[in-house]
């Protein structure tokens, strides 16, 4: 079968004739081409939106006037400074979808290059902005630029790897927030002791913004688009290895046709509406990491540089959740859901420990803190659900599209959520809410679990005949056929059909 809609089109091999020894060294292969970049690109995405929550304890708030004093008291208010940090999710709501349509019609690592360069230098235009208003302008520029690189890596990720192997790798490149987390913490320390003619927090910037420039000409440089077109790095068996190994996962294959019928189907779809809900949930949470981490360490009675390297044990946190639940998410078949609910459990007692204990032992409300970025986890396995359950090429760009608009939405939340004035109280309000969206996502996860796998024994009772039509997209140099005959996660690739049309189509777990 000729693969359709690439830029060179690549004769699939048949699958018995390459060895799983063989197919795991060619993975490990992709793996060392795309992780490194991915990861660090992810990385510095981040540390730009971390950047922001750093220069607030070094004389961002002051000088673009974003704490104002509140009258009769000797307290300053910060709802300014929330309202910037939630302008970079409003630009990223309004360009996530769109974007992530257009990059479905674009060679998406050019289009990515582009937009990181163009991010960069937004990124160094900070140290230009001078006032409230020019700060809310600033982050809603980044944030719609910013918008392209999540829905861009986990396109790239559904053209190379296989249902199975994708929750490992997107935990790879998103654990990029934690190890950012850690070095960053210690760089802007570093950056902080700067003595110069620009404010220290400025010096933040112009380093963000001028590596971030330089970095996407290595994307455009390492990255290819998909295994059809990756003539630099594989050779022309290994092309046909890779495309032959994905002829059952639609993203494998580079479409580049809106299809607006998958767009209307997709807003019928309550697994998308769902995943965006859990999204959002979770990202509540981040509230009082990104945005008001530095300002509510620091309360727990830390000068501004030693807040900074407090939060670096919160990134050893993600490292270890996203990794161990992609890795266990991956090794146990249909368990994700599973995972997805047991990883919101350490974010509910980090909660627990800050707004219950004792703030007189400080390390008791550090570990508390470093609990809290495990949320990551949670989310991590959201994406990967959201990919591997959605068929068809525009109604998978709308469902990640819509998962990045729930992860905006919380991080839009969050920020209102954490008030200087209830420093005295542990910022309860914080806390609470974080123990609350978590166990609205295990709930969701379950209700997501009871209705996928009713749809599947639906499924199963009125198939006939998949056997010679469908490949098992969990792995399909292994084809795994159950009891009754039906399989996992199978689809007519070449057809572009959606997870409605494919009857075939079972859902992963």
């Amino acid at each position: 079968m000729a693969l359709q809609h690439t830029a060179h089109a690549v004769e699939p091999v048949a699958v018995s004739r390459w060895d799983q020894k063989a197919e795991r060294r060619l993975v490990w292969k992709v793996d060392l081409v795309l992780m490194p970049i991915m990861t660090f690109s992810y990385g510095l995405q981040f540390y730009d939106k971390l950047v922001f929550s750093s220069a607030a304890v070094f004389g961002l708030l002051r000088d673009l006037n974003l704490e104002t004093p509140v009258p009769g008291t000797n307290t300053f208010s910060t709802q300014r400074y929330s309202t910037a940090s939630a302008a970079f999710y409003w630009g990223y709501i309004v360009g996530v979808l769109p974007i992530a349509l257009i990059l479905q019609r674009l060679p998406v690592v050019k289009a990515l290059s582009a937009l990181i360069f163009l991010w960069g230098l937004i990124v160094m235009l900070t140290v230009v902005v001078t006032g409230f208003h020019g700060a809310v302008a600033q982050r809603f520029f980044l944030g719609l630029v910013e918008s392209a690189v999540s829905p861009g890596f986990v396109l790239l990720c559904s053209r190379w790897y296989t249902k199975s192997e994708l929750p490992l790798r997107l935990g790879i490149w998103y654990s990029a927030t934690g190890l950012f987390s850690i070095f960053s913490s210690v760089l802007n320390f570093a950056i902080g002791h700067a003595h110069g003619s620009l404010a220290p927090w400025k010096y933040m910037y112009l380093f963000a913004g001028s590596i971030t420039m330089l970095w996407s000409l290595v994307v455009l440089a390492v990255l290819p688009d998909s295994p059809a077109t990756s003539h630099r790095w594989f050779n022309e068996s290994e092309r046909a290895m890779l495309v032959s190994r994905m002829r059952g996962n639609l993203a494998g294959v580079d479409v580049r046709k809106v299809k607006w019928y998958q767009v209307r189907e997709a807003l019928r779809d309550y697994k998308i509406w769902l995943f965006c809900a859990m999204g959002s949930a979770i990202y509540v949470t981040n509230g009082g990491v990104t945005a008001f981490g530095s300002l509510i360490v620091k309360s727990f009675g830390y000068s501004s540089l030693q807040a900074l390297l407090m939060q670096s044990p919160g990134g050893g946190a993600v490292c270890v959740s996203v990794w161990l639940v992609g890795y266990l998410s991956g090794r146990f078949k249909n368990t994700r859901t599973l995972w997805l609910a047991i990883s919101c459990l350490p974010v509910m007692a980090g909660a627990i420990i800050i707004w219950r204990g004792s703030w007189d032992h400080r390390g008791l409300a550090v570990f508390g803190y470093s609990l809290i970025p495990a949320f990551a986890a949670p989310y991590i396995l959201v994406v990967a659900l959201a990919s591997a359950n959605v068929a068809g090429g525009t109604k998978k760009a709308c469902a990640t599209g819509a998962v990045f608009i729930g992860y905006n939405i919380g991080n839009i939340i969050g920020p209102y959520l954490v008030n200087e004035k209830q420093a005295d109280l542990k910022y309860r309000t914080t806390w609470i809410a974080i123990i609350v969206v978590m166990s609205l996502t295990m709930l969701a996860s379950c209700v997501l679990r009871v209705m996928l796998s009713r749809e599947n024994a639906r499924r199963d009772r009125t198939s006939q005949g998949a056997l010679n039509t469908a490949y098992d997209t969990e792995k399909a140099s292994d084809i795994d056929v159950n009891e009754d005959g039906s399989f996992e996660g199978i689809m007519h690739v070449d057809k572009d059909l959606t997870d409605w049309e494919d009857a075939s189509f079972r859902y992963s777990l």
